[in-house]
């Protein structure tokens, strides 16, 4: 089966098409791994999650903190007047609840700064000792004394005499290192979380993922129970359209590409199979052209990978038209008087015939060199060579450039005058007759009188062939020589 380029261009289109599909399986299957990826690592119950495990921390150390203040030992540290006693009773009362954190018992007469003990109290434990206050008012829930700090919570809690009064407090300042760890564990791809304080104003105590998304995509608040914290999570905006299906935006893409591809693919060829025929065609002229021996300066040749070929084809064709063309030239030359031969007469007279009815007069000369086998016999055929030699010559130096000069054979020359009447051609014998030279040195030391006879006639329109006018300057020739030789005689038509 032969090549073609429909099928070059139909394996560059499967090849280019096999790359396409497998660059784009290859990105369809890391993107959907990718999502698979980040729904397994971030479900859409994260943020529920994660606010339920923060509130359930806080509601452990909140029970721990009732538990302490409920046990006999805060009432008997609060109501003893041994300091010795009171670190030991304290340190049994830590033992309780070791996972707390700090613990404070205060009076109730210290609350109410009544004692010098308020005076050397810090300005952060002045404003427990106000959360205090406000948590005695039955009216009040335990969420009102709860107080975020930066990294730490802050909760209070009664201590109760027997009769049901307050006898003090139980302050108890909590560092939040369990939330620090479980917000930084909780996974947010392609999200973003804060953790904020709403006691009056919105701070942001913790915070982690992509802050962008807090201005461009969906957020979600969550108020976390017992505490004065909110969990807010913004998500990616939700896909839409082909974005929101992967699958048919892949197919979608997918198809466009094979098309346009396609579409490339089929112009290409279609271009390069036009662009192909037409130099196809210029190399068809070129080899007609070849053909009829002849060659144009220039063939417009569109693709450039077939201009070596061409330029290559073009030398070529033009040393063949050239070197046929001096063949057609020599074989038209007579090969000793270096003047038209017989076969260019021939042709030329044909010529000159044909345009005679168009009304222009043609004439025609014959000539014979007078003593040519004197020559020959008395100094040898290389004299008369060289005779015929000079002969031809000479008659194309002094004819005009629009003269035919041809030698019919042997010693007979004829010259063909065009669109020349023949009194014309008359006067141009003579001239010819005069300016030819009376001697001409064949050899060394043989010299030639030189003389020569002609028949004169003219072609006219009642001649019945092309050589009627040839046969009557033959006639006039024969007369001419009758007459004494180194004369022309005239015979008209």
């Amino acid at each position: 089966m032969k090549p073609s380029l429909a099928r070059f261009f139909l394996i560059a289109f499967l090849a280019a098409l096999t790359l396409i599909a497998s660059a784009g399986l290859v990105l369809y299957r890391s993107t959907t791994d990718a999502q698979r990826h980040s729904r397994e690592r971030a479900p859409d119950y994260a943020p529920q999650l994660l606010a339920g495990q923060i509130a359930e921390f806080t509601r452990q150390w909140i029970r721990a903190t009732k538990a302490v203040a409920q046990a006999p030992l805060a009432l008997r540290i609060l109501k003893s007047t041994d300091a010795a006693e009171r670190r030991e009773l304290m340190a049994t009362l830590a033992s309780l609840q070791p996972d707390l954190g700090e613990i404070q018992l205060i009076t109730g007469e210290q609350a109410k700064g009544q004692t010098l003990i308020l005076s050397n109290l810090g300005a952060q434990q002045k404003h427990l000792i106000e959360i205090s206050r406000a948590a005695s008012d039955p009216a009040s829930n335990l969420g009102a004394a709860l107080r975020a700090e930066t990294l730490s919570l802050t909760l209070s809690e009664p201590v109760r005499d027997t009769e049901g009064g307050i006898a003090g407090y139980v302050l108890v300042e909590r560092n939040l290192a369990e939330v620090r760890t479980l917000f930084a564990a909780t996974p947010l791809i392609d999200g973003y979380a804060e953790l904020q304080q709403v006691n009056g104003v919105s701070d942001t105590l913790l915070k982690r993922g992509n802050e962008q998304l807090k201005f461009s995509g969906t957020s979600l608040a969550i108020t976390l129970e017992a505490t004065p914290w909110r969990l807010v999570m913004w998500r990616k905006p939700a896909a839409t359209g082909l974005s929101a299906d992967l699958r048919r935006s892949y197919l979608w893409v997918g198809g466009v590409l094979i098309v346009l591809l396609a579409l490339c693919v089929w112009l290409a060829y279609r271009l390069g199979n036009r662009m192909l025929q037409d130099d196809l065609t210029v190399f068809t002229k070129l080899f007609s052209d070849v053909t009829h021996e002849r060659l144009r300066k220039r063939y417009p040749i569109e693709l450039r990978e077939l201009q070596n070929g061409y330029q290559v084809m073009y030398q070529l064709a033009k040393m063949m038209v050239n070197k046929h063309q001096r063949v057609v030239n020599s074989a038209g030359i007579d090969h000793l008087s270096q003047v038209s031969n017989r076969r260019s007469f021939e042709a030329k007279q044909h010529e000159v015939f044909a345009r005679v009815n168009e009304g222009w007069a043609h004439s025609l000369l014959i000539l014979d060199i007078d003593d040519f086998k004197h020559v020959n016999d008395t100094f040898g055929h290389d004299a008369g060579d060289q005779l015929i030699v000079q002969f031809g010559k000479l008659l194309k130096d002094h004819l005009r450039s629009s003269d035919f000069v041809a030698r019919l054979g042997g010693d007979e020359f004829c010259v063909i005058f065009p669109n020349t009447p023949l009194k014309k051609a008359e006067e141009l014998a003579e001239r010819l007759r005069a300016n030819m030279p009376s001697r001409l040195e064949l050899q060394p030391n043989v010299l030639h009188h030189l003389s020569w006879s002609g028949g004169l006639s003219e072609y006219s329109r009642q001649d019945q062939s092309e050589n009627a006018a040839l046969a009557r300057a033959d006639q006039a020739l024969l007369d001419a020589k009758r007459a004494g030789r180194s004369r022309t005689e005239v015979k008209a038509a």
